[in-house]
């Protein structure tokens, strides 16, 4: 064996064991990243959790201004026919949402939810209270959802509705893509 030969298997020797110090290291900077990514994750929502106050309770922070209580949810769906529906004054059964009414209260902020089981796009649209909401496609057996927030400032009833043009009479008709919403004081 010639002595370059040696060298170079020493080298090979040298480099093979540098690959595998630099992967080990690499390897023991990733685990320790991926262990303080999750504790750091499990602790803050160990604080969420434990620093919730009651519900409906008002918290204040150190500077003694009180916490936004959490919103209201209000649910509503789009049923279809086959599977759903109402059936209209005109003999019918259309897509409608339901509730056709929503009751809220001033200053109150609503998380409002909106299931589409139709296989047709829609709105929620209420220009006095700044809302225009898409509700995408939906089917019966997996419906879209879409959520949007609303803080009614002042009382009055307020008529919402579908802006997507669809079936002539439910565009027309409260309780199907039109509706109200009542404000109280």
């Amino acid at each position: 064996m010639s002595s370059e030969s040696v060298v170079s298997g020493r080298q090979d020797g040298m480099s093979h064991r540098l690959r595998g110090l630099v992967n080990l290291v690499v390897g023991a900077v990733l685990v320790v990243a991926v262990v303080f990514a999750l504790t750091a994750g499990v602790g803050a929502i160990w604080s969420a959790v434990t620093s919730s106050s009651s519900p409906g309770a008002s918290a204040a922070p150190a500077g003694g201004a009180p916490v936004t209580p959490a919103a209201v949810a209000l649910k509503m769906t789009i049923d279809a026919p086959p599977v759903g529906g109402v059936k209209g004054s005109n003999g019918m059964v259309d897509e409608a949402y339901t509730p056709g009414t929503l009751t809220m209260s001033v200053g109150t902020t609503y998380d409002v939810t909106i299931l589409n089981y139709s296989k047709d796009g829609h709105t929620w649209t209420l220009p006095e209270l700044n809302v225009n909401a898409v509700v995408p496609v939906g089917s019966s057996s997996s419906p879209s959802v879409t959520h949007f927030t609303v803080t009614p400032k002042k009382a009055g009833t307020y008529q919402w509705f579908c802006a997507v043009p669809c079936e002539k009479w439910s565009m027309a008709t409260n309780g199907f893509m039109r509706g109200y919403v009542v404000v109280k004081a």
